[in-house]
């Protein structure tokens, strides 16, 4: 009978760190000095490259290429988010695919091989590492248990919870990040990829899917000791939180119409009015709280007074490019 080599001196997998990059030049090349200089043995860094550059800013990354045989970039014009995504598991060629966004940033040489290690377990089939907003951040949350009971889970209408800012490991997970998490490569081809025509939320309509493929034993993980240090309010990108109040409403109302209903129809008809209420709420906490356009008191509240009175516009706007079949954004 043939015994199996020990955890510890089982070879790690070898990585593909997928970087997709539109618009955040500065920080893609920062990112990439980052990469660079990792520990593990075996990884590699593509980057979808969907800016329209300076011919300088070419010939820059062209010589980081040229000077780092890991290194592989792909030029495109735009694709959106679930685009690009689908175009970097395409293009990657290693056993895991570890994706991180242009404007964050791994913390320590292995941030690669940390997200490695835990794929020496054969149970394993994603990794969500931990988001920090400062090198020294410790628990970000007030509220320890509740983080614990939420990180990376989806709520009973399929709310999708994160809290990717806690300092406990977490043995099994309902989601896998989009940015500083990671997929065996396998699992990816098993589900068909994702959707590239996803506009938002892209992550969620491969990991929904998900939920219904894993097989026996198979988890997903939080690992807090890998960490990524995240910077919100970069512009570029998909420019979220430089969007308006409708964009955020229009997001949300389009994740439980395009996804929630797909994979929980009976609850989401049952709740239907509580989707709705949670869409306007995250909304005004996007108003207060994450909006990188509102720098004044008085202009958050001349947009909530302004959005209160636009959301039934948007919602009834909404409901009629679903049901008429004029809109072709939503990923279903």
């Amino acid at each position: 009978m043939t015994q199996r080599a020990p955890i510890a001196t089982l070879p790690l997998p070898s990585v593909s760190v997928v970087v997709r990059s539109y618009n955040r030049y500065p920080h893609l090349v920062r990112l990439l000095e980052s990469l660079e200089g990792q520990d593990h043995p075996d990884y590699e860094v593509v980057v979808i490259e969907q800016s329209q550059l300076l011919p300088e800013q070419r010939a820059f990354l062209d010589g980081l290429a040229a000077n780092n045989p890991r290194l592989r970039l792909l030029y495109s014009p735009p694709l959106g988010l679930g685009g690009s995504r689908e175009a970097g598991w395409r293009a990657a060629t290693k056993e895991i695919v570890l994706t991180i966004d242009d404007d964050d940033l791994p913390l320590g040489k292995s941030y690669v091989s940390g997200h490695a290690k835990n794929y020496l377990d054969s149970t394993i089939v994603a990794v969500t590492g931990r988001h920090v907003y400062s090198p020294d951040e410790r628990c970000g949350y007030h509220n320890r248990e509740r983080a614990l009971r939420r990180c990376l889970r989806y709520n009973w209408f399929g709310y999708p919870h994160a809290y990717c800012r806690l300092d406990e490991r977490i043995e099994s997970v309902d989601w896998v990040h989009g940015t500083g998490g990671s997929v065996r490569l396998s699992l990816i081809r098993r589900l068909g990829g994702w959707d590239a025509r996803s506009t938002e939320h892209d992550e969620h309509p491969f990991c929904l899917a998900l939920r219904r493929h894993l097989r026996a034993g198979e988890r997903l993980v939080f690992d807090p000791t890998v960490l990524l240090l995240r910077t919100k309010d970069v512009p570029g990108g998909a420019g979220v939180r430089f969007g308006g109040a409708g964009r955020v409403f229009r997001m949300w109302i389009r994740y439980y119409h395009g996804l929630v209903m797909k994979h929980r129809p009976v609850v989401s008809v049952l709740c239907y009015p509580l989707l709705v209420v949670a869409a306007c709420y995250s909304v005004f906490r996007y108003i207060w709280h994450d909006s990188k356009v509102h720098h004044t008191r008085s202009e958050r509240w001349l947009d909530t007074v302004r959005t209160s009175v636009l959301l039934p516009v948007w919602y009834a706007r909404e409901l009629w490019e679903r049901f008429t079949g004029e809109s072709s954004r939503y990923p279903d």
